[in-house]
């Protein structure tokens, strides 16, 4: 729990419901509005709900906690450890390819190239995923209690890292993410429906 004024942000965990899947999507698409429809086509949102309900796979609700602030839904972190990540991967292929059938493989090309560059996941590190607030709570301090829990959530994973890729022109969010104590490790790029989306890995140490 974080104070925000006479106000507490509270961070608990995802339990699997379809009223969550929901926020889920939303949340997803807020945290990359361009760059999933590119990646996984325009049904994206729904197979977002699908993975979030279903267990061991790498948009599962057991990678996600929520925060609310005043008893409502404001914001989300989707995170996991190396070991998640080498232990998920081809289930989440086959989850996708279940859900979206033909519009998966049309896809499968780019997720592929996606898996291979901007998820690349080194050994002992722990991966934010996606981090998003609703914009109606922003400037309260929720995306700072968020990535804060990701820190915890981390040390106890036992890793020693904390990674995070972030869009090259999202200025306010590379920010954010300095003052936290990340600094830049590489860049990366990845092509997508003839759009070139060009990357910032971030690291901190635990």
């Amino acid at each position: 729990m974080l104070l925000v004024g006479n106000l507490a942000v509270v961070i608990k965990p995802a339990e699997g419901t379809k009223k969550e899947a929901e926020h889920f999507a939303e949340l997803m698409e807020m945290s990359a509005p361009e760059y999933f429809p590119d990646l996984l086509g325009r049904k994206f949102k729904e197979l977002f709900k699908v993975l979030f309900l279903e267990r061991e796979n790498l948009f599962s609700h057991e990678h996600v906690v929520f925060a609310f602030y005043e008893n409502s839904t404001a914001g989300m972190l989707l995170g996991y450890d190396w070991r998640t990540k080498e232990r998920e991967e081809k289930r989440t292929g086959w989850l996708m390819l279940k859900t979206l059938g033909f519009d998966f493989l049309k896809q499968l090309p780019a997720f592929i190239s996606a898996a291979s560059g901007p998820g690349k996941l080194e050994k002992s590190d722990y991966y934010i995923s996606n981090v998003a607030v609703y914009p109606e709570f922003r400037e309260r301090g929720i995306g700072k209690a968020l990535m804060l829990k990701a820190e915890e959530l981390a040390r106890e994973s036992g890793a020693k890292r904390i990674a995070l890729d972030v869009e090259k022109d999202n200025e306010v969010a590379i920010a954010v993410y300095k003052k936290l104590g990340y600094s830049f490790e590489r860049e990366h790029s990845i092509e997508l429906g003839g759009k070139r989306y060009e990357f910032y890995r971030m690291v901190k140490g635990l």
